[in-house]
């Protein structure tokens, strides 16, 4: 291993390091701080960055920890937002694919509940108590 490359990764590890003894406020101040010196082209390309890092399961998990964090009315505002930018082919095809993913005893499952909702519905509107 030549010296700049021992240099390097002694430096890396000091700042992996130091990273990890940062509570997670510190952490979040110096990335605000880093996001404003930025302009909107530069946090465009960390965002994309960061998003290409992460795993499907971490991304609907971000995505379920964000919306625990709002009320209904701001969760509400989130989905017509996302639905207006999605292309509904799109759309039709993601939920065609994850569909065709799910097992035969889930979709079972979900037709089952599905009737006894109906069943449940038909018998309020004729005024019967289950």
């Amino acid at each position: 291993m030549t010296d700049t490359d021992e240099a390097r990764r002694k430096r890396s590890e000091a700042l992996r390091k130091a990273a990890a003894a940062r509570s997670p406020e510190a952490r979040r101040e110096s990335a605000l701080k880093g996001a404003a010196t930025k302009g909107p082209e530069r946090r465009r390309e960390a965002a994309l960055k960061g998003a290409a890092k992460r795993t499907p399961e971490q991304r609907s998990e971000a995505s379920r920890k964000a919306a625990a964090g709002q009320d209904p009315v701001e969760r509400r505002h989130t989905a017509l937002k996302a639905a207006a930018n999605r292309d509904r082919e799109a759309h039709r095809e993601a939920i065609r694919k994850a569909q065709a993913a799910r097992g035969s005893e889930a979709r079972k499952e979900t037709a089952r509940k599905a009737a006894e909702t109906r069943r449940r519905n038909r018998e309020a509107a004729k005024g019967e108590a289950p």
